[in-house]
């Protein structure tokens, strides 16, 4: 935002609106980092707990099945505490577990912590993007949503990175044991922060579940779903299919992945900003682009010359829908917009997950995994073509009631 905007954007609370989107990203940042972090130390934790890294490996379902199923209970439960006193429990929570996970001395004390720092990270996140956007006024709404996202697509390119590092020097328990101290101050921080903001009046248990019957709120989940499994189905894979299929070396495959995460990092933005100005263009033009990404990684993806920088092209297109989507969610479901929102935010993990089942069983079916971005693309486009009958009936029953 420029000086003007900032000032505009203020105007709506008496806080400082860039100092508690920081650390509402850093907050974001953290979370994202330990969900991902096990993935970079799993052959230390293995050995640690004397697993298999094929048990160890359940620590990431372990942790995507309790934001599924716990995240929009927790909301449900904890619909009308205070927001400060909400932060401060979801993140006693997430701190607590990452400190047990520290201690844990065998495998299954090990579960247990990754169900304590799962469970709050919808209602969190959540959270965050419903108080950013009261913090603003609407027409700054996608570019906040697009600030606080960032946090996880730093956490893809720095945090995991960085904690892998520390893990592999100094022992992986010490990455989740620095995550705990750092959150415990960004805890504090947000929580003086925003302590002056207006209260967001949460409806009731029967009003946020109301919301879901709404069109324009399952439109938006249903968007979700389809696009972020068209991505999966491809990101699941990304390291054989760029190995095996196009024939890059590991440290190469390294790179193309930072590649992908800065590109993933440009998309969250740039969406962020033209959903201010058009959010279903934006939406059409994200969903066109992730379709055509994925078409053409398909036709040239078997050459090295053309995926080296066309990775950046998909990161892009891929998280340039998410913006856009958040903010059509909790426009939608305005009047009770905490439980849809966490819905959504579990809609990414069981988005991830189908994404990577439809490709498990491409390949299980011998398809082969040059085959994958035309899947993707495939399901891109039915999102695209949701998108455009959803909006096509809306247009209809309005121009009928204009009629009547």
């Amino acid at each position: 935002m420029n000086s003007n905007s900032q000032k505009s954007a203020m105007k709506k609370a008496p806080v400082n609106v860039n100092l508690a989107i920081t650390w509402m990203l850093l907050g974001v940042f953290g979370v994202g980092t330990v969900e991902y972090l096990v993935a970079g130390v799993l052959p230390q934790i293995s050995n640690d707990v004397a697993v298999t890294e094929a048990t160890a490996g359940l620590l990431v379902t372990v942790y995507a099945l309790t934001v599924v199923i716990g995240g929009p209970v927790l909301t449900i439960i904890t619909a009308h505490v205070r927001r400060n006193l909400l932060i401060l429990i979801l993140m006693a929570l997430f701190i607590g577990g990452n400190f047990l996970t520290v201690l844990a001395p065998n495998f299954f004390i090990l579960v247990i912590a990754r169900v304590m720092t799962a469970l709050p990270h919808a209602t969190f996140f959540a959270l965050c993007l419903v108080l950013a956007t009261t913090l603003v006024e609407p027409e700054f709404q996608g570019r906040v949503i697009s600030r606080i996202a960032l946090g996880l697509n730093l956490a893809t390119v720095l945090g995991v990175p960085l904690g892998t590092l520390i893990g592999n020097q100094y022992g992986w328990r010490s990455s989740f044991l620095i995550i705990a101290g750092l959150q415990t101050i960004i805890t504090i921080a947000l929580v003086l922060t925003t302590r002056r903001a207006p209260e967001h009046a949460s409806g009731s248990v029967s009003a946020e579940v109301r919301v879901f019957g709404k069109g324009e709120v399952l439109k938006a989940l249903c968007l979700t779903m389809l696009s972020q499994s068209g991505l999966f189905v491809l990101f699941t894979f990304i390291a054989p299919y760029l190995g095996q299929h196009v024939g890059f070396s590991p440290s190469v495959i390294t790179a193309l992945l930072f590649v992908f995460g800065v590109g993933s990092i440009v998309g969250n933005m740039l969406g962020g900003f033209f959903a201010d100005q058009n959010m279903n263009a934006t939406l059409y033009v994200a969903l066109g682009s992730l379709a055509f990404s994925l078409l053409l990684l398909f036709i040239f993806g078997g050459q090295p010359w053309f995926t080296a920088p066309w990775m950046f092209v998909v990161g892009a297109a891929g998280f340039s829908i998410i913006p856009p989507l958040t903010s059509k969610l909790i426009s939608a479901a305005s009047n009770a917009p905490n439980l849809a929102t966490t819905v959504n935010i579990a809609g990414f993990q069981l988005a991830n997950a189908a994404g990577a089942w439809i490709g498990s069983t491409a390949l299980s079916l011998g398809l082969g995994i040059g085959v994958l971005p035309v899947i993707g693309a495939v399901l891109a486009v039915a999102a695209a073509a949701l998108l455009w009958i959803a909006n096509r009936v809306s247009f209809s029953r309005v121009t009928d009631g204009s009629a009547t």
